[in-house]
Protein backbone atom coordinates (compact mmCIF):
# COMPACT_ATOMS: atom_id res chain seq x y z
CA UNK A 1 0.00 0.00 0.00
CA UNK A 2 2.72 2.21 1.21
CA UNK A 3 6.50 2.57 0.47
CA UNK A 4 8.56 4.91 3.05
CA UNK A 5 11.06 6.50 0.70
CA UNK A 6 12.52 8.88 2.97
CA UNK A 7 11.88 10.84 6.29
CA UNK A 8 13.04 13.88 8.67
CA UNK A 9 12.10 14.56 12.24
CA UNK A 10 13.56 17.91 12.71
CA UNK A 11 13.16 21.55 14.39
CA UNK A 12 14.75 24.76 12.71
CA UNK A 13 14.22 27.99 12.44
CA UNK A 14 14.23 28.01 8.57
CA UNK A 15 14.01 25.26 5.83
CA UNK A 16 17.14 24.59 4.14
CA UNK A 17 15.15 25.15 0.49
CA UNK A 18 12.54 27.72 0.38
CA UNK A 19 11.19 25.36 -2.79
CA UNK A 20 11.56 21.71 -3.91
CA UNK A 21 10.11 19.06 -6.20
CA UNK A 22 9.86 15.54 -5.24
CA UNK A 23 9.50 12.44 -7.78
CA UNK A 24 7.36 10.91 -5.66
CA UNK A 25 4.70 11.63 -2.64
CA UNK A 26 5.73 13.91 0.24
CA UNK A 27 4.15 15.15 3.31
CA UNK A 28 5.25 18.05 6.06
CA UNK A 29 3.13 18.86 8.42
CA UNK A 30 4.16 21.07 12.22
CA UNK A 31 4.51 19.43 15.08
CA UNK A 32 4.84 23.26 16.74
CA UNK A 33 5.63 26.85 14.79
CA UNK A 34 3.73 27.40 12.02
CA UNK A 35 5.08 27.58 8.08
CA UNK A 36 3.23 28.84 5.07
CA UNK A 37 2.89 26.85 1.83
CA UNK A 38 1.82 26.23 -1.28
CA UNK A 39 1.50 23.19 -3.23
CA UNK A 40 0.93 23.33 -6.99
CA UNK A 41 -2.54 22.17 -7.98
CA UNK A 42 -3.35 22.41 -4.17
CA UNK A 43 -3.70 25.11 -1.80
CA UNK A 44 -1.70 27.97 -0.06
CA UNK A 45 -2.19 29.02 3.42
CA UNK A 46 -0.30 28.68 6.98
CA UNK A 47 -0.07 25.28 8.03
CA UNK A 48 -0.06 24.03 11.92
CA UNK A 49 -0.13 21.40 14.51
CA UNK A 50 -2.79 19.09 12.80
CA UNK A 51 -2.72 19.89 9.72
CA UNK A 52 -1.38 17.67 6.94
CA UNK A 53 0.46 19.35 3.56
CA UNK A 54 0.95 16.85 0.56
CA UNK A 55 2.83 17.59 -2.41
CA UNK A 56 2.04 15.20 -5.10
CA UNK A 57 4.90 13.21 -7.60
CA UNK A 58 6.65 16.13 -10.24
CA UNK A 59 4.23 18.95 -8.07
CA UNK A 60 6.07 21.68 -6.45
CA UNK A 61 6.22 22.77 -2.75
CA UNK A 62 7.00 26.11 -1.51
CA UNK A 63 7.51 26.82 2.11
CA UNK A 64 8.73 29.29 4.31
CA UNK A 65 8.91 29.27 8.58
CA UNK A 66 6.67 31.84 10.16
CA UNK A 67 8.10 31.25 13.65
CA UNK A 68 10.82 28.73 14.45
CA UNK A 69 8.97 25.09 14.03
CA UNK A 70 9.62 20.88 14.73
CA UNK A 71 8.32 19.54 11.82
CA UNK A 72 7.82 15.84 10.13
CA UNK A 73 9.01 15.43 6.32
CA UNK A 74 8.56 12.29 4.40
CA UNK A 75 8.62 10.95 1.06
CA UNK A 76 6.97 7.86 -0.11
CA UNK A 77 4.91 5.58 -2.55
CA UNK A 78 1.94 4.57 -3.17
CA UNK A 79 -1.46 3.11 -4.80
CA UNK A 80 -3.28 4.99 -3.02
CA UNK A 81 -4.12 8.92 -3.93
CA UNK A 82 -3.80 11.22 -0.94
CA UNK A 83 -5.61 15.10 -1.46
CA UNK A 84 -3.09 17.21 -2.94
CA UNK A 85 -2.52 20.39 -0.54
CA UNK A 86 -3.61 21.00 2.95
CA UNK A 87 -6.06 18.79 5.40
CA UNK A 88 -6.83 19.31 8.91
CA UNK A 89 -6.71 16.28 10.48
CA UNK A 90 -9.39 14.97 12.32
CA UNK A 91 -8.09 13.10 15.28
CA UNK A 92 -5.30 15.55 17.25
CA UNK A 93 -4.70 12.83 19.47
CA UNK A 94 -4.22 10.27 17.45
CA UNK A 95 -1.61 12.51 15.41
CA UNK A 96 0.17 12.97 18.57
CA UNK A 97 0.54 9.43 19.85
CA UNK A 98 1.72 8.64 15.98
CA UNK A 99 4.40 11.26 16.26
CA UNK A 100 5.37 10.14 19.77
CA UNK A 101 5.92 6.69 18.44
CA UNK A 102 8.52 8.57 16.16
CA UNK A 103 10.54 9.58 19.29
CA UNK A 104 10.78 6.39 21.33
CA UNK A 105 11.45 4.51 18.01
CA UNK A 106 15.20 2.79 18.81
CA UNK A 107 16.36 0.25 16.13
CA UNK A 108 13.11 -0.01 14.10
CA UNK A 109 13.02 3.38 12.98
CA UNK A 110 12.43 2.94 9.43
CA UNK A 111 9.29 0.77 9.76
CA UNK A 112 7.51 2.95 12.40
CA UNK A 113 8.38 5.78 10.08
CA UNK A 114 6.27 3.50 7.24
CA UNK A 115 3.97 2.89 10.13
CA UNK A 116 3.48 6.86 11.30
CA UNK A 117 2.84 7.53 7.68
CA UNK A 118 0.65 5.17 6.38
CA UNK A 119 -1.72 6.02 9.39
CA UNK A 120 -1.21 9.72 8.55
CA UNK A 121 -2.64 9.11 4.82
CA UNK A 122 -5.47 6.75 6.20
CA UNK A 123 -6.30 9.78 8.23
CA UNK A 124 -6.40 12.54 5.76
CA UNK A 125 -8.27 10.50 3.62
CA UNK A 126 -11.17 9.39 6.41
CA UNK A 127 -10.98 13.62 6.79
CA UNK A 128 -11.94 13.76 2.57
CA UNK A 129 -14.30 11.35 2.90
CA UNK A 130 -16.35 13.12 6.09
CA UNK A 131 -16.76 16.54 3.71
CA UNK A 132 -19.89 17.37 2.71
CA UNK A 133 -20.00 16.79 -1.43
CA UNK A 134 -21.54 20.04 -3.04
CA UNK A 135 -21.75 20.12 -6.66
CA UNK A 136 -22.78 24.14 -6.47
CA UNK A 137 -19.36 24.53 -4.80
CA UNK A 138 -17.62 22.52 -7.14
CA UNK A 139 -19.15 24.98 -10.26
CA UNK A 140 -18.53 27.79 -7.87
CA UNK A 141 -14.47 26.55 -7.95
CA UNK A 142 -14.63 25.83 -11.71
CA UNK A 143 -16.05 29.00 -12.16
CA UNK A 144 -13.51 30.88 -9.58
CA UNK A 145 -10.19 28.92 -11.64
CA UNK A 146 -11.72 30.36 -14.90
CA UNK A 147 -12.23 33.79 -14.13
CA UNK A 148 -9.79 34.75 -11.84
CA UNK A 149 -7.92 37.01 -13.41
CA UNK A 150 -10.79 39.38 -14.45
CA UNK A 151 -10.52 42.10 -11.93
CA UNK A 152 -14.63 42.44 -11.93
CA UNK A 153 -15.43 39.66 -10.81
CA UNK A 154 -17.06 39.28 -7.30
CA UNK A 155 -18.98 37.45 -4.76
CA UNK A 156 -22.52 38.72 -5.61
CA UNK A 157 -21.65 38.53 -8.96
CA UNK A 158 -20.58 34.89 -8.74
CA UNK A 159 -23.29 33.85 -6.20
CA UNK A 160 -26.09 35.36 -8.89
CA UNK A 161 -24.66 33.10 -11.76
CA UNK A 162 -25.00 30.04 -9.50
CA UNK A 163 -28.88 31.05 -8.32
CA UNK A 164 -27.98 31.66 -4.38
CA UNK A 165 -27.37 34.09 -2.37
CA UNK A 166 -24.18 35.55 -1.62
CA UNK A 167 -24.35 34.38 2.22
CA UNK A 168 -25.49 30.79 1.15
CA UNK A 169 -22.90 30.08 -1.12
CA UNK A 170 -19.89 31.39 1.81
CA UNK A 171 -21.37 28.79 3.94
CA UNK A 172 -21.04 25.95 1.70
CA UNK A 173 -18.19 27.08 -0.21
CA UNK A 174 -16.28 27.16 3.28
CA UNK A 175 -17.54 23.92 4.45
CA UNK A 176 -16.30 21.97 1.70
CA UNK A 177 -12.89 23.70 0.72
CA UNK A 178 -12.14 25.04 4.22
CA UNK A 179 -11.92 28.80 3.10
CA UNK A 180 -14.78 31.51 2.07
CA UNK A 181 -14.60 32.23 -1.71
CA UNK A 182 -13.07 35.27 -1.47
CA UNK A 183 -10.01 33.82 0.73
CA UNK A 184 -9.93 31.11 -2.36
CA UNK A 185 -9.83 34.07 -5.52
CA UNK A 186 -7.49 36.02 -3.14
CA UNK A 187 -4.95 33.09 -3.15
CA UNK A 188 -5.56 31.97 -6.89
CA UNK A 189 -4.58 35.59 -7.69
CA UNK A 190 -1.56 35.74 -5.29
CA UNK A 191 -0.23 32.65 -6.44
CA UNK A 192 -0.52 33.98 -10.53
CA UNK A 193 1.54 37.13 -9.03
CA UNK A 194 3.93 34.51 -7.76
CA UNK A 195 4.41 32.74 -10.63
CA UNK A 196 4.74 35.85 -12.69
CA UNK A 197 7.04 37.80 -10.29
CA UNK A 198 9.16 34.47 -10.70
CA UNK A 199 9.09 33.58 -14.29
CA UNK A 200 8.48 36.85 -16.04
CA UNK A 201 10.62 40.09 -16.23
CA UNK A 202 6.84 41.44 -17.00
CA UNK A 203 6.46 44.93 -14.57
CA UNK A 204 4.01 45.23 -11.59
CA UNK A 205 1.37 46.69 -13.63
CA UNK A 206 1.42 44.29 -16.10
CA UNK A 207 1.53 41.49 -13.13
CA UNK A 208 -1.12 42.73 -11.39
CA UNK A 209 -3.64 43.52 -14.35
CA UNK A 210 -2.93 39.70 -15.18
CA UNK A 211 -3.69 39.01 -11.32
CA UNK A 212 -7.08 40.22 -11.25
CA UNK A 213 -5.87 43.55 -10.03
CA UNK A 214 -6.75 46.91 -11.34
CA UNK A 215 -3.45 48.59 -10.02
CA UNK A 216 0.41 47.60 -9.00
CA UNK A 217 -0.13 49.54 -6.01
CA UNK A 218 -3.06 47.48 -4.49
CA UNK A 219 -1.41 43.86 -5.60
CA UNK A 220 1.55 45.12 -3.60
CA UNK A 221 -0.41 45.88 -0.39
CA UNK A 222 -2.19 42.92 -0.88
CA UNK A 223 0.51 40.96 -1.56
CA UNK A 224 2.66 42.60 1.69
CA UNK A 225 -0.12 42.15 3.74
CA UNK A 226 -0.91 38.14 3.25
CA UNK A 227 2.85 37.32 2.60
CA UNK A 228 4.98 39.29 5.10
CA UNK A 229 7.06 41.09 1.83
CA UNK A 230 6.52 42.84 -0.91
CA UNK A 231 6.05 41.49 -4.63
CA UNK A 232 9.79 43.51 -5.00
CA UNK A 233 11.54 40.77 -2.12
CA UNK A 234 9.46 38.05 -3.92
CA UNK A 235 10.85 38.19 -7.22
CA UNK A 236 14.56 38.79 -5.60
CA UNK A 237 14.57 35.65 -3.25
CA UNK A 238 13.30 33.89 -6.01
CA UNK A 239 14.86 34.18 -9.58
CA UNK A 240 17.09 31.83 -10.40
Amino acid sequence: MLTLDGYLLARRAQFSLAVDSYDTWCLLLPRTGAFAYEVSGGNSGVARFGDLVICPPGGTLRRRMLRPTSFFHARFSTQLEPPVGCTRLPDPDRLRADLAMLDSAEGYADVVAAHVVTDLILLMLRAHRAAPGDELVRRATAYLLEYFASPDLSLADLATTLGISPGQLSRRFKAVQGISPIAYLRNLRLQKARELLTETDATLQTIAERSGYRSAFYLSRVFTHHTGHPPSHHRNVNRV
